[in-house]
């Protein structure tokens, strides 16, 4: 996309009085692209979006950029006010020693995260109710597949589509687990490794019998979006796990005239399930989402600073969500109303540079709920309730731990997430599962259990503080 083209970031540029030098890089390739000159130290623009959140310190150390610290302390006005409403982000973005290197981009944590979404029409076509537990879920994805919702006569339902593994392992925190990032407190108050508990062992056993019956995608770790629009398109789809404003996207595509001001959802989202151990809850995401970084060579670091926290201000968050007054949205009883036709139509929003990823800057649930049809604010208030903080916040590492980690996690994530496929697919049966996390433990478990552990402490504390 053109930047000079971007109208809302334009206007956010002209109202800081600033002018900017924007260099652009393909999302697909933009980690293979900068690694090397970050390495080099050359080649650096003032400002740069990290390719990582740096947890090992690795740019830190190397002195590449400038120590922010003091900076915060003068000109954070927004930012400090953004950090209030979000308190776990700044211990997150300060190291040990006590120093802040980085301006991050804030995530929406416990607003519109991936949830079930159940098409609406296949349970009014049946005579059914959204389930509320894990095994009236099976009963309904039965009823789906036996059934012939999308009334074609063809048995081409898909009860329950999932995009990825990653969309998948949210369905676990019905178990009480975390298996996006892997850790989450147990009844001790201490870190348990998700993957290796009996809980664990259980949701594998419920995903396979979804599985072997044909309840679940056999694709669901390959396929693509663009496979799931297709399928969503068709009227395939009975239930899917994703980001809850993707229910606009679905109405879309299954009823492409259909009024988005007025007319009711057709993939309706739906409150957590119950899952067998009593756990009815949706794990949202970690609060800090990437960073920024300013080159310790910059001419007027203060500037510089000042326009970054100028673009956590209310006014330069309502350009990028909302758009320009009287051209996108009009305020009617003091509320912003966005023209929500335009927005829906060729790619507008993201054209003029809504949520644009070469900025840091926050993201809320404000802009989101007057930016899609009106039914997804409403669900997301009420499921949100019911979503939790992940336990395992992403920080800095200390150098021991780092050892530790480059020793044992690449390793024992891969064959963790490998594991995951194989024993919902049946390629390896669940009778080897205490083996499997015998081999798990061989693998640095424990020792990485104890450094999360202690990071997690770390955290905390500084919450406390």
């Amino acid at each position: 996309m053109d930047f000079e083209d971007m109208k809302w970031i334009q206007e956010i540029i002209r109202k800081a009085n600033v002018k900017i030098d924007m260099e652009l890089l393909d999302t697909a390739t933009f980690g293979d692209a900068i690694r090397p000159r970050l390495a080099a130290g050359t080649d650096l623009p003032d400002v740069i979006q990290l390719p990582s959140k740096d947890e090992d310190m690795t740019y830190i150390k190397s002195g590449i950029f400038l120590e922010l610290t003091d900076l915060y302390e003068k000109y954070a006005i927004n930012l400090n006010w953004r950090f209030e409403d979000n308190p776990t982000v700044k211990p997150q973005i300060t190291t040990p020693d006590g120093k802040i290197y980085y301006v991050p981009v804030i995530n929406m944590s416990r607003d519109y995260i991936p949830n079930l979404l159940i098409n609406e029409p296949w349970l009014k076509e049946l005579g059914l109710s959204a389930p509320t537990t894990t095994e009236e879920f099976y009963e309904v994805m039965k009823a789906f597949k036996e059934r012939d919702p999308n009334v074609n006569e063809e048995a081409d339902e898909l009860p329950f589509y999932v995009n990825g593994t990653g969309y998948l392992k949210k369905f676990a925190a019905f178990w009480g687990l975390d298996l996006a990032y892997t850790y989450v407190v147990g009844e001790d108050g201490k870190l348990e490794n998700s993957y290796v508990t009996d809980r664990y062992k259980d949701f594998l056993e419920y995903m396979y019998r979804m599985h072997e019956e044909g309840l679940l995608n056999n694709d669901f770790a390959t396929n693509t979006n663009d496979m799931l629009n297709e399928r969503m398109a068709n009227n395939q789809i009975g239930c899917t796990i994703h980001y809850i404003n993707f229910a606009h996207t679905f109405a879309l595509l299954l009823k492409p005239d259909i009024d988005v001001e007025n007319d009711p959802l057709i993939m309706v989202p739906m409150l957590p399930l119950q899952g067998p151990y009593g756990h009815r809850l949706y794990y949202g995401n970690d609060p800090v989402a990437s960073f920024f970084a300013i080159n310790k060579n910059v001419e007027h670091p203060e500037a510089v600073f000042c326009f970054m926290d100028y673009l956590f201000s209310e006014e330069a968050n309502n350009l990028m969500y909302y758009g320009i007054e009287g051209e996108d949205y009009e305020i009617i009883d003091g509320k912003i109303k966005p023209d929500l036709e335009k927005r829906s139509k060729d790619n507008y929003a993201t054209r003029m540079g809504s949520n644009f990823g070469g900025f840091p800057r926050i993201l809320l649930a404000a802009h989101r709920d007057v930016s899609y049809m009106p039914d997804i604010a409403v669900w997301n208030k009420q499921i949100r309730e019911y979503n939790k903080l992940p336990d395992n916040i992403s920080t800095f590492w200390l150098p021991d731990e780092v050892e530790i980690m480059q020793q044992y996690g690449t390793d024992l994530g891969t064959y963790l997430n490998e594991m995951f496929v194989k024993f919902i697919t049946g390629e390896v049966d669940l009778a080897a599962f205490d083996d499997y996390v015998a081999t798990a433990k061989s693998m640095g478990l424990e020792e990485l259990l104890r450094i999360y552990q202690a990071r997690y402490d770390r955290v905390k504390e500084l919450g406390d503080e």
